[in-house]
């Protein structure tokens, strides 16, 4: 009958690879959620960058409005 020590000789990975199964799944898990959260931060970021770039320019060109409604017109001979 041959021993642990003997059964351990002939196939050596066989009790490596599955101890570390759950190891490695935690890993990809955990990497998975923390893709996800720079995505969703990316996300929140364009969309705030985005807002503050239109509210800038509305502002600008309100301002540019009315200071082309200031001027006088131009008369025009006839």
């Amino acid at each position: 009958m041959p021993s642990s020590v003997d059964n351990s000789r002939r196939n050596p990975g066989q009790d490596f690879w599955p101890s570390f199964w759950p190891s490695i799944v935690r890993i990809i898990v955990l990497e998975i959620a923390l893709l996800l959260a720079l995505a969703g931060a990316l996300v929140f970021y364009l969309n705030w960058s985005s807002e503050a770039a239109v509210s800038e320019f509305m502002a600008r060109s309100h301002s540019s409005a009315q200071a082309v409604k200031v001027h006088q017109p131009c008369h025009r001979s006839v």
